[in-house]
């Protein structure tokens, strides 16, 4: 049979790593893998997916739903597996346990997703995270505060709506708001959560035997939220962010810490770990984490850029249960790294899937950098 053929004895040497997902966030993720010697297994229900047409191994089958990729995966032996670029812990917590990969466990992947489990538990491992209500609980608002509400299981912001401001006591009929972000939800709930003012981050990091071993920082760009209300949309971001450290307040030390905190609540062991970060300018508020890596070119392309640090082929050694030693990670500053999306004209934006495509651009200060950026913007909308 096929086992004895040189095709088939070159597959069973070379090992696969399953992706969940196979849209256009899995790109860069599918390329490193591949640039690694490893066989790819696409998992996505689009057929006409892009991350299925690079694929060694397309399979058509919803990557949120485990009987589905299981049933898929029957005729494969994988190595490693990681979430592309999209949400799926849950999937990824049952393909591991099936075939006794590196994966989170089913309780780690519940707390990755839920995101009312996972305020709960962070807020009872004394983990600083913004004032939280059900929905049907009121989240009492002072003048000038704002707060939002978002699905309690859903990715992309969809269903995030921002209000409150300036109130004056008037009641606000939350009603419609609730309504959308309800209806974006797969299990119909959404969470109310607190405004929190500082500078917004996005943060990954690599996580093995329960220990951050690097994280990388972005400062997440907010300057349309005005243009796209109530909705909550982030216009790319700026690695790295333009914080002041100091020796007493570190905003990379202090913001670990609390990551770290959050990888022993959840329980996870190894993988990575995205997370939505305030700082205040003393302290990091946890908006949220997921046990996944990140889509938006963070971990593909950004992070490589910025930091010389191969991110992706770190995860990806993670996955296959490889160790990786601290002396290997060793991040220096190449320049400074704009992403900025490109808006369709006219073209309604809700959430972060209606964007249309990202420039990514490098330069030798943050100046430098966005300038690139923008006149990459204006020549794309020339076109």
């Amino acid at each position: 049979g096929d086992g004895h053929s040189a095709a088939g004895r070159a597959k069973a040497m070379t090992r696969s790593i399953v992706l969940l997902g196979g849209g256009i966030d899995s790109l860069g993720i599918i390329a490193r893998a591949r640039e690694m010697g490893l066989r790819t297994i696409v998992v996505d229900h689009d057929p006409s997916g892009p991350g299925l047409a690079r694929a060694d191994v397309p399979l058509v089958a919803s990557c949120y739903d485990p009987d589905e990729t299981l049933e898929m995966l029957y005729h494969e032996r994988p190595d490693a597996l990681l979430c592309a670029g999209t949400d799926a812990p849950h999937v990824m917590a049952a393909v591991a346990q099936a075939y006794g990969l590196v994966g989170p466990t089913q309780q780690t992947a519940e707390l990755s997703r839920d995101k009312l489990g996972q305020a709960l538990c962070l807020k009872a491992h004394g983990i600083t995270t913004p004032r939280l209500a059900k929905i049907g609980e009121a989240l009492a608002l002072a003048p000038g505060q704002w707060a939002v509400i978002k699905p309690i299981d859903s990715r992309g912001g969809r269903g995030v709506l921002r209000f409150g401001g300036d109130l004056k006591g008037e009641r606000l009929d939350l009603a419609p708001l609730i309504q959308e972000s309800c209806a974006l939800s797969p299990t119909g709930r959404a969470i109310s959560q607190e405004w929190v003012d500082g500078v917004q981050l996005s943060t990954e990091s690599l996580i093995q035997g329960g220990r951050i071993l690097w994280t990388s920082f972005a400062e997440r760009n907010y300057d349309r939220l005005e243009e796209f209300a109530p909705h909550v949309i982030e216009d790319g971001s700026d690695m790295p962010p333009a914080i002041p450290s100091y020796y007493e307040n570190d905003y990379e030390e202090k913001t670990n810490r609390s990551l770290q905190a959050c990888v022993e609540a959840i329980g996870l062991e190894n993988g990575t770990l995205k997370g939505d970060v305030v700082w205040t300018g003393s302290e990091a508020v946890i908006i949220e984490v997921a046990t996944r890596l990140s889509g938006g070119s963070f971990c593909s392309q950004m992070t490589p850029m910025c930091w010389g640090v191969d991110f992706v082929g770190m995860a990806i050694r993670i996955a296959l249960g490889e160790t990786i030693y601290p002396g290997e990670i060793r991040p220096y500053l190449r320049g400074h790294v704009c992403q900025r999306f490109y808006f369709p004209p006219g073209k309604m934006i809700t959430c972060h899937p209606d964007r249309g495509p990202s420039v990514i651009t490098r330069g030798k200060t943050r100046e430098e950098a966005r300038e690139r950026a923008r006149k990459e913007l204006e020549a794309m909308h020339d076109k």
